[in-house]
């Protein structure tokens, strides 16, 4: 907002502040998961890649992400389990499945009063502990195979 229009309207040099730096951080947060996602998948080999890399980035649209979320964590775990099934490996369960789907569904409590707070600190855990085993599982990927 430029600051002619800012001044007419009241807002000092904290408001302005805020206008900035509040959506800056929400597109900061918002892409952590995405680049996640996109750098997990990358490092599955193509014939097991549910979901290409690059559309884990649709998870920057606001709203819509709450629905593509379904489609993108989920895969990650789905690509991951693929790789090990296929490699006979059954020691590494589901892959994370179960906290991918618990990982799409807290955003969508969030919205709800009073549970939103305790489904966003819960989401954010979920995010956390999803992508630290998603990274070591796909570490444990054999470059050569990639």
């Amino acid at each position: 907002m430029h600051p002619i229009f800012a001044g007419m309207l009241g807002l000092g040099a904290p408001e302005l502040l805020l206008l900035m730096v509040i959506p800056a951080m929400l597109l900061f947060l918002g892409a952590i998961p995405a680049i996640l996602a996109a750098v997990v998948l990358s490092r599955i080999p193509r014939p097991h890649r549910k979901q290409e890399p690059g559309l884990a980035f649709l998870l920057l649209i606001p709203f819509f992400s709450l629905i593509w979320a379904f489609f993108v964590h989920p895969r990650v775990a789905e690509s991951l389990r693929s790789y090990y099934a296929s490699s006979g490996d059954q020691s590494v369960g589901d892959c994370g499945a179960g906290l991918a789907l618990w990982l799409c569904i807290c955003p969508i409590l969030a919205f709800i009063p009073l549970l939103g707070l305790f489904a966003g600190i819960a989401g954010l855990v979920l995010m956390i502990v999803f992508y630290i085993k998603a990274f070591e599982l796909s570490g444990r990927i054999p470059k050569a195979v990639q």
